[in-house]
């Protein structure tokens, strides 16, 4: 190489080395611009992480108070009062009647919050039961459907009249029908149904028993109203015959109303079935008939409607079996019952049943009511009367039986 070739080189050499150094400046400062950068980018995440962690901190103190609020608002309720019973204040059994202390308010329902009526001091109620309302307070229902607290200082309970348990029992409400209701009339019925019938058709003799002829002019009638033809009158036949609907199963269904109160003594009951039996007074004297007061009965049929009214049920002597063939002497049944005490004649008063011997007969074929002064209320062919208690159609007298007790 000579010499120029050599100063060449060497110029060379130089332009490269200052070309390079800004570059490399470049390079370092870039490199350093860089890590300001991450430092300063590092620096601002920490910041905001932080600032976020202040953020949840806070967030989560505002939530535990929330939370905290709701618990205290769920954990405070209102107060409840408590009523505070005292049991031995109240009746602890129900009973049949009470008598009121003082007045006091009825309610219409175990609550008692709605008001029914004010009842005064002195009455009487037939209780249905003793419950205690949701309040846990006792309370009685009556019978009449109102409602009143027991409180032993308000009411006191009341014995009512009964009979000795050996005897028929006296009924607080009204005697139910015993028997079917809305039976159909056959050959061999009696009754109020039959006497309808028999007047309807123009078999009636004086003697209401369905018999043959009657049969027959059902039988009749039935064909020429397209009715089943079967002799016997049932709801069908009877409402085509123009006798009311209603009143097939009425006349069967028919018991007197009760006539005494349960808190009422024997006097009252037996003066309940001697009222009951003047309103028959003056009706015909119909077989196998005890029903509505419009109609006529004959003896015994006198008797059982009678004595529902004073609370007895004679069963199984009723109405509606009355007209049923066989029972036409329940006379003969009422002097066999048990359940009604015989009496010596000479201790007979107002309110006993006296029976009578068919003359001639042990065999029992009559019987009255007795109304003192050797009177009685009878039902006797031709009709319903009050006669002396022996007299020349009925003076062998079998006994005496008393109904109350």
């Amino acid at each position: 190489m000579n010499k120029r070739h050599f100063q060449l080189a060497a110029t060379l050499l130089a332009s490269l080395a200052l070309s390079a150094s800004p570059v490399l400046a470049d390079s370092q400062t870039n490199q350093a611009n860089a890590a300001a950068t991450q430092q300063a980018t590092t620096t601002t995440t920490d910041q905001a992480k932080a600032d976020q962690n202040k953020t949840d901190q806070a967030s989560s103190q505002s939530s535990s108070a929330s939370q905290s609020s709701q618990t205290d608002q769920k954990t405070t309720k209102p107060e409840t009062k408590v009523v505070k019973i005292n049991l031995k204040n109240y009746l602890r059994q129900k009973p049949t009647v009470v008598q009121l202390k003082k007045t006091v308010t009825l309610y219409k329902n175990s609550a008692l919050t709605k008001k029914a009526q004010t009842a005064s001091k002195g009455t009487h109620y037939l209780v249905s039961k003793l419950t205690k309302n949701k309040d846990g307070v006792p309370v009685l229902k009556l019978h009449n459907g109102k409602y009143v607290a027991a409180k032993k200082s308000d009411l006191a309970a009341v014995k009512p009249y009964q009979n000795p348990k050996q005897y028929h029992q006296i009924h607080y409400t009204r005697v139910k029908p015993y028997g079917k209701v809305g039976y159909t009339v056959k050959r061999g019925y009696e009754g109020i149904k039959t006497y309808l019938i028999m007047k309807r058709l123009g078999t009636y003799n004086g003697y209401n028993m369905y018999n043959t002829a009657t049969w027959y002019a059902v039988r009749n009638f039935q064909a020429r109203n397209h009715l089943k033809v079967t002799g016997n009158v049932d709801q069908a036949t009877w409402t085509k015959l123009g006798l009311g609907k209603k009143l097939f199963k009425q006349i069967d269904s028919y018991t007197a109303p009760l006539g005494a109160q349960a808190w009422q003594g024997r006097k009252a009951h037996i003066e309940a079935m001697i009222r009951h039996a003047y309103k028959y007074l003056g009706h015909p004297y119909l077989v196998g008939s005890s029903s509505m007061t419009r109609y006529g009965t004959d003896c015994s049929g006198l008797v059982i409607q009678s004595l529902y009214a004073g609370g007895i049920s004679p069963v199984p002597v009723s109405a509606i079996g009355h007209a049923h063939p066989g029972n036409e002497w329940n006379s003969r049944n009422l002097w066999a019952d048990k359940k009604l005490k015989w009496v010596p004649y000479s201790r007979r008063r107002r309110g006993d049943l006296v029976f009578y011997y068919q003359p001639g007969t042990r065999t029992i074929w009559h019987v009255a009511i007795y109304l003192g002064n050797n009177m009685v209320i009878e039902s006797w062919p031709p009709r319903i009367m009050v006669q002396p208690i022996s007299n020349s159609q009925r003076n062998v007298i079998a006994g005496i039986k008393r109904p109350f007790i």
